[in-house]
C-alpha cells in the first residue's frame, strides 16, 4: 500500500460520510428522506468514478 492508496483512502473516508450527512439531517428533522436520498444515490457514483479516474490519471 502506498502513499496514493492512502490518499484514497482518505478520500473516501470523507466522501462517503459527507454524501450520507445530508440524509441523515433530513431523516433527524422528520421530513421525507426520498428526494435528497435520491440525489445522493445520483451523485454518489459519478463522485466515485471521478476519484477513480483522477487516480488513475495520476498514477499515469
Amino acid at each position: 500500500m502506498d502513499l496514493s492508496d492512502l490518499q484514497f483512502l482518505a478520500f473516501l473516508a470523507v466522501a462517503i460520510p459527507g454524501l450520507l450527512l445530508p440524509v441523515m439531517i433530513v431523516w433527524w428533522k422528520g421530513r421525507s428522506i426520498v428526494p435528497i436520498a435520491l440525489l445522493s444515490l445520483v451523485f454518489w457514483p459519478g463522485a466515485l468514478i471521478l476519484a477513480l479516474r483522477l487516480r488513475h490519471a495520476r498514477d499515469l
